[in-house]
């Protein structure tokens, strides 16, 4: 795969040469997609003369493609004039998300030199919070009465957007509640006259404004649907949710559970800045590197029930029994993470989940333990081999069943981590992909030294 679009060389060689004719012909025959992707190699200066080289409808189309940190600073550059004429040709839905990048008083602006019919619907969207329903929605849609037929449906479709992406029509009662919709292909293959009471499918799929949109991904992705209907809290119809910002939301949703498992923030994606990207990080990394201080201080307390020379071998296995530990908590903690996410039903019953995920603990301590205790019992050989005039501690064998009983204590407490802090963040309201990384990483550290110590202190002494 070639490391950039053909496209890009012929944009910066345009660019480069300040030739406006030819900056104008290689936009000409390019795809909007292909244009947003060169701008991630693009200075700021530059964007902003392909921006301005190119139709409002095809700028508008770049600026919703972008990346959320290059779309940031996109819309900083541009005046009011030029980003009322991209907003004014983007959908509603895709409109309010840019808008929504900006502080009230120039989103007001923007909006103030819009068209009333356009602004109305944009301001409809700004209301709901960005992450539910109702800030994903986009407010076109066709909805017929009930006692409508089948040309009164194609009447009304022949009104609609004809941008925007439908594939069936809502059919509503008198209180503009949805009973049913009708898939366009049996709309045009049913006779003129057919009253759609008689083709509507019932039991639509709907969820309302207010419903998040992680929740909603689950439902179309259960249902198994094109589309779904969106109600407000009366019932009554005000948007749809289409197949295309599903997966917009899944990356947004995916990308943010990876970030938070990483120890960082979603936050991190709608910023190009390094120092506010360094900030992000640190305000995760610094309290688990502190918090790991709480192992140091295990280990010092520890220190005076052994002799010098036990207590220097069994510090040489605190990071082996630490980030097995660890990293079986992860493991853990991932897969049920992963289950809420895509709302499988098994993994948000932690019932279900703890017996599954505690079975597989039972198995993998065993194993991990006895190879920890054969790893030890073949290390201080040929430790002693390499360094024959270092003093090592005698008994080996009491410190590789100190350290086989503390792996397998290390993986089940981890076990017992990675299962309960999802769900007990899920409870409070916490965003659960935090347990998955370095808070379930530290506690694990801290609790294994601990563990090992004590073990120690009663087979190794």
């Amino acid at each position: 795969m070639p490391d950039e679009h053909p496209l890009h060389p012929k944009l910066l060689a345009a660019l480069e040469a300040e030739d406006q004719a030819q900056l104008t012909e290689v936009l000409a025959g390019a795809r909007a997609a292909d244009i947003a992707e060169s701008f991630d190699l693009l200075d700021d200066e530059n964007r902003s003369h392909v921006l301005f080289a190119l139709p409002p409808h095809t700028a508008a189309e770049v600026v919703i493609m972008l990346d959320e940190a290059v779309r940031g600073d996109v819309v900083d550059d541009l005046d009011t004039e030029s980003l009322t004429e991209i907003v004014s040709a983007l959908p509603p839905d895709d409109a309010a998300d840019v808008l929504g990048e900006l502080s009230e008083e120039e989103a007001d602006e923007i909006l103030d030199h819009m068209v009333d019919e356009q602004s109305d619907k944009i301001e409809e969207l700004l209301v709901y919070d960005e992450n539910t329903a109702g800030g994903i929605m986009t407010p076109d849609f066709v909805a017929v009465p009930v006692t409508a037929t089948v040309a009164d449906a194609v009447e009304h479709i022949r009104g609609a957007d004809p941008d925007e992406e439908l594939h069936e029509v809502y059919i509503v009662d008198a209180d503009d509640k949805v009973v049913g919709t009708v898939p366009l292909r049996r709309l045009v293959t049913s006779p003129s006259a057919t009253k759609l009471s008689g083709i509507l499918e019932p039991d639509p799929v709907v969820v309302s404004v207010n419903d998040d949109q992680e929740a909603v991904v689950q439902i179309i992705r259960k249902y198994d649907v094109m589309e779904a209907a969106v109600v407000d809290a009366d019932q009554r119809l005000v948007g749809r949710i289409t197949h295309d910002d599903l997966l917009d939301v899944a990356e947004e949703e995916a990308a943010e559970d990876l970030y938070r498992m990483a120890g960082t923030d979603a936050a991190e994606l709608e910023t190009s800045s390094v120092f506010r990207a360094a900030y992000v990080r640190l305000k995760w990394l610094l309290p688990c590197m502190f918090g790991m201080l709480l192992s140091a201080f295990v280990l010092y307390w520890s220190k005076p029930n052994f002799d010098l020379r036990l207590f220097a071998a069994l510090v040489l296995f605190v990071p082996m029994i630490g980030a097995t530990g660890g990293n079986s908590g992860i493991q853990i903690s991932t897969i049920i993470v992963r289950g809420f996410a895509t709302g499988e039903l098994a993994s948000t019953k932690f019932l279900r989940a703890s017996a599954r995920e505690g079975r597989i603990a039972l198995v993998m301590a065993p194993v991990c333990g006895v190879l920890a205790l054969l790893a030890v019992l073949m290390f201080f050989p040929i430790l002693k081999s390499l360094e024959p005039d270092v003093a090592l501690f005698a008994d080996s064998t009491r410190v590789a069943f100190a350290v086989g009983t503390a792996m397998m204590a290390a993986i089940l407490s981890a076990a017992l981590l990675g299962i309960s802090l999802p769900f007990s963040f899920r409870k409070i309201g916490v965003d659960p992909a935090i347990a998955s990384g370095p808070i379930v990483t530290t506690m694990n550290d801290v609790i294994s030294v601990g563990i090992y110590m004590l073990l120690a202190m009663a087979i190794a002494t």
